[in-house]
């Protein structure tokens, strides 16, 4: 199976944040950023684009989304309600 930077992206971003956990607030800005530059700027270098990879948006954008998923899945307070996406919310 081929990975494409995406999945690679999403992958590296999610390790990434279970590795640095502590450090809630630059895995904020990771989320918050709103182009491939500015999650490279906010890593100032900790982490860089595997080689090979053609498409460096898709790469950084998955790195963001795997950053926002450890978040969502390590957030303290109530759990979040959920619906079947195939049910029309009420």
């Amino acid at each position: 199976m081929a990975f494409t930077p995406l999945s690679l992206g999403l992958e590296a971003g999610l390790r990434y944040a279970s590795q640095n956990g502590g450090d809630r607030r630059r895995l904020g800005r990771v989320v918050r950023a709103h182009t491939a530059d500015e999650v490279a700027a906010v890593l100032d270098g900790d982490v860089g684009e595997p080689d090979g990879v053609d498409d460096r948006v898709a790469y950084w954008s998955g790195f963001a989304h795997g950053v926002r998923r450890f978040l969502q899945d390590t957030a303290s307070g109530p759990e979040p309600t959920t619906r079947n996406r195939s049910t029309p919310a009420t």
